[in-house]
């Protein structure tokens, strides 16, 4: 092999794993469904689009079961957590987030104070150690 057949290869070789990683991050999926004194919010996300499942009673969160969230406050979601976080985080009482609904992007007002109740569940705990073996 030639030195430039090599660089043509390894390029070749860092495109394609580079695209494979872009993709591995867009691909994770998670869902969280949050309840609380007769209120709901459920959102989940794949791909990266970053959906509302659910949001009662109508009005409290701000969005609506349907909506694709697609930025908060001019910053792009792709996950649960990005959401969340940015939505309980925020001092603002209210906070301009860009939403898909029914096909046509728009940008609401979300009230911020019913985001800061809603904490997604802890990550599961870690296994425990196996013990150790029985001695004679």
């Amino acid at each position: 092999m030639t030195a430039s057949s090599i660089r043509i290869a390894l390029a070749a070789l860092l495109l394609l794993s580079s695209t494979a990683c872009a993709e591995g991050t867009r691909t994770e999926s998670s869902r969280m469904d949050w309840r609380q004194d007769g209120a709901r919010l459920g959102i989940a996300s794949a791909q990266g689009t970053v959906s509302i499942t659910a949001a009662t009673p109508t009005g409290r969160f701000g969005v609506q079961a349907g909506d694709q969230v697609l930025r908060v406050d001019g910053v792009p979601v792709h996950k649960v957590g990005e959401l969340t976080d940015a939505l309980s985080a925020s001092d603002k009482p209210s906070v301009p987030v860009t939403v898909r609904r029914a096909g046509r992007d728009q940008v609401i007002s979300v009230p911020t104070a019913a985001w800061r109740a809603v904490q997604p569940p802890p990550p599961p705990r870690p296994p425990a150690p196996p013990s150790p073996p029985d001695r004679p």
